[in-house]
This record gives structure tokens, sequence and C-alpha cells, in this order.
């Protein structure tokens, strides 16, 4: 990332800013989740819910999977994340 344009520059602040307010939302409104979500009765609703909030989650890690910013190790045949840069 040393011979980053500026063009390049911006879109990973860009992306970089979008995520930490995604987070900092899931944060503010977790207590909220659980009460109205996880202690609620089971329905097709949780599962959409829970569809809908965490899909960026798992796109977050899938992208940092693969651009290499996961450093992982192998024990015993199978992966184990470390760190993130």
């Amino acid at each position: 990332m040393a011979h980053l344009t500026l063009s390049q520059f911006v879109h990973f602040c860009i992306q970089y800013s979008s995520i930490a307010l995604l987070y900092y939302d899931y944060f503010l409104t977790f207590s909220k989740e659980v009460r109205y979500i996880w202690q609620a009765k089971f329905r097709l609703s949780t599962i959409l819910y829970v569809f809908c909030r965490y899909a960026m989650v798992a796109n977050v890690i899938y992208v940092l999977a693969i651009s290499g910013k996961i450093h992982t190790m192998r024990v015993g045949g199978s992966s184990l994340s470390l760190a993130c840069e």
C-alpha cells in the first residue's frame, strides 16, 4: 500500500469510515437488539433481521480475508485467524 494514488487513498478512507460508522451503530443499538430480537419469540422476522443486520459484517470479513489483510496460521489442517492489519 506504499504507492497509492490519491483516488485510491480517498477510496480507502471512505470505506474505512463507513465501516467505522456501521460498527458504531451496532455498538449503540446492541442493547435494544438483545431486548427486542434475541429475548423475543423466534420468528421469521428474527431470521430476516439477522441476515440483514449481519450481512455487512460477513462481507467485511470476506473482503479483508481475500485482500490479505487478515493474517492466518495453519493449525492441524485448519486455519486460525490471528490478526488484522
